[in-house]
């Protein structure tokens, strides 16, 4: 396997650390778009220009590393999916809502349809506000529903991961079923590679840090990481990033495999990644002692995106389990 980047992803990766150094937050979100990035994770069917696992995982590791939380995983499913169901939109800005309150991952549980409406709520949905179209899953299908459909109510919040979120409300909503969570499978991958992918970014920029942070903070004359059983602490930090890296880097390449092995790779990824950047979290914050734990220092914002990271689309536990029990990803 070829893990060094073509020339046109050499490009890509360089023009996003460009603007990334330029622009933070959300005014990072224009010159992104300006830049073509949202086609660079679409398939030319799809709209876009590549849409391969490679321009994927390369684009949201960036932006992890950056520590942009920008919600655009949930326009990538949408317009994916809109062009799988034969009804592609260039200018669609979607929202994914999948989870849902007082369950784990499970789907199905908060939310019902009955013919062509929907009843029920979903929870911490990235990008709603600003959405013209919501791609909603219930416990077998994937659904479209227009944002300021009737019997629709939106409740607005900052998310703990820097997004803005909403919870949802469906009252005999109207929407559009585009298929099975199998017949998008794909598509739902794509989306786990990117959460994947942005999770590893952060891993990296906390290990980064916390290394950073070892070589130059000194105690009883002597810089931190001369200490023995701190040095092999960040040790372990760099080989558990690496196995990170491997899963992502894994999945990416079995984006395309058939259903079941790709769905093997899907939830090996989000195990290892999970796992990883919740040691990483809570390694970072000893490592660094006190000031770990301060809000204005950088790190604080980077343990909120890692947990946020871990939950997205099922967390560790949740994939292990479906992994162990020989389940699709996606049923």
């Amino acid at each position: 396997m070829d893990f060094s980047l073509s020339d046109e992803h050499r490009m890509l990766q360089d023009s996003l650390r460009g603007i990334l150094n330029r622009h933070t937050g959300d005014d990072a979100m224009a010159p992104l778009l300006e830049a073509g990035v949202i086609e660079a994770l679409l398939t030319e069917d799809e709209g876009g220009f590549d849409g391969s696992g490679a321009a994927v995982a390369l684009v949201f590791e960036e932006l992890g590393r950056a520590g942009a939380a920008l919600p655009l995983i949930g326009t990538m499913i949408g317009r994916a999916a809109l062009a799988q169901a034969g009804m592609p939109d260039d200018e669609a800005r979607a929202a994914f809502a999948d989870a849902e309150p007082g369950t784990r991952a499970d789907r199905g549980v908060a939310i019902r349809a009955d013919g062509d409406r929907l009843t029920g709520r979903k929870t911490m949905v990235a990008g709603a506000e600003d959405a013209t179209h919501l791609i909603v899953t219930t416990a077998d299908a994937l659904w479209l529903v227009a944002a300021r459909a009737e019997g629709l109510a939106l409740t607005a919040f900052p998310m703990m991961d820097g997004q803005r979120g909403a919870d949802l409300e469906f009252a005999e909503t109207p929407a559009q079923r585009l298929g099975s969570l199998s017949d998008f499978g794909a598509v739902l991958s794509r989306a786990a590679l990117a959460h994947a992918a942005r999770t590893l970014g952060e891993i990296e920029a906390a290990v980064d840090l916390t290394l950073d942070y070892l070589r130059t903070r000194k105690q009883f004359g002597r810089a931190l990481f001369d200490f023995q059983a701190l040095a092999h602490r960040a040790a372990e930090l760099t080989v558990e990033r690496e196995q990170a890296r491997s899963a992502v880097v894994n999945l990416a390449a079995h984006l395309d495999a058939k259903p079941h092995l790709r769905d093997r790779h899907v939830q090996a990824c989000k195990v290892t990644v999970g796992r990883v950047a919740r040691l990483v979290a809570e390694e970072s914050v000893q490592l660094h002692g006190g000031i770990g734990m301060t809000e204005e220092y950088a790190l604080a914002g980077m343990i909120r995106r890692l947990i946020a990271g871990d939950t997205a689309m099922g967390d560790a536990d949740y994939h292990l389990e479906r992994f162990a029990n020989g389940e699709a990803a996606w049923t």
